[in-house]
């Protein structure tokens, strides 16, 4: 909504009506994510941060390092998974 501020003349538009209009996104469905943390990632597995280190350390886990800090993409936590689960 739009109003005139009368002690300066100007016009004014409410906060509502600039997040509408200046973030398209706000109302759009988020991306799915891709991968995660390895914080996130021991939330996942119900694990501490500690585990998902030792897992990556012994090569049961894989991550993405080309980033700053390490992510394990979502299709290797459900690798890790099928595999660890797997009836042998």
């Amino acid at each position: 909504m739009t109003t005139v501020n009368t002690n300066t003349g100007r016009a004014e538009v409410s906060e509502s009506q600039t997040t509408a209009t200046h973030n398209p996104t706000a109302t759009a469905t988020p991306l799915p994510r891709l991968a995660y943390t390895m914080r996130e990632t021991a939330a996942i597995l119900g694990v501490s941060y500690i585990t998902v280190h030792r897992l990556l350390k012994r090569g049961k886990l894989r991550a993405c390092d080309a980033l700053r800090n390490k992510v394990i993409p979502l299709t290797e936590i459900e690798r890790f998974l099928m595999e660890s689960t797997a009836i042998e």
